[in-house]
């Protein structure tokens, strides 16, 4: 990343301010690289980390008026930080809503052959105690890693790994007794 010049910053920053829409897409030339790199290691996903970046800068120009001219790339930092966190919680509250609703299978997008299937590993989601139905949809349905989940539910990383694989056992388990009951 090129360096930056803080005091270009925060002329560019004092445009936007004054209503000068061509500074933001300096300030996104002078800062966007940055910027993906701080909100991707928050949410964790290059296309999410643009998406966040995209609403930071709309509220970079709502916050432009509150800008005290002292130090222009943590002022756009923390509008980035912050949005971050907010799609991580929106994110959170919307999979906790209805977990069960995301394992519906077998709603026709399978083949006949797949479908029996489909319907087989649902009703095998269904029987999970919740956390391991959480722990299998955080890691297969939101492809979270190990170390996002424990993030997430404020676990261990050892805790989220023995319940997962607690979760992969049990399925395991419904799966082969579902295939015998069918031959």
């Amino acid at each position: 990343m090129p360096p930056l010049d803080p005091r270009q910053l925060n002329r560019l920053i004092l445009r936007l301010k004054d209503g000068n829409a061509s500074a933001l897409g300096e300030i996104y030339a002078l800062m966007g690289r940055r910027m993906v790199a701080l909100a991707r290691g928050i949410v964790g996903t290059q296309a999410d980390a643009e998406d966040v970046v995209s609403d930071s800068l709309v509220k970079l120009v709502r916050a432009a008026s509150s800008f005290r001219e002292d130090n222009g790339c943590g002022f756009i930092m923390r509008i980035v930080r912050n949005t971050a966190l907010d799609f991580l919680r929106r994110k959170k509250r919307t999979a906790a809503e209805d977990i069960d609703a995301c394992f519906s299978l077998s709603d026709g997008r399978y083949s006949p052959e797949g479908r029996e299937d489909a319907i087989l590993l649902e009703q095998a989601v269904k029987h999970l105690p919740p956390l391991e139905k959480k722990m299998i949809y955080y890691r297969y349905w939101l492809d979270f890693t190990v170390r996002e989940i424990a993030r997430e539910e404020n676990m261990s990383r050892s805790s989220v790994e023995r319940a997962v694989t607690r979760a992969e056992e049990m399925l395991k388990k419904f799966l082969q007794a579902g295939q015998t009951e069918g031959e």
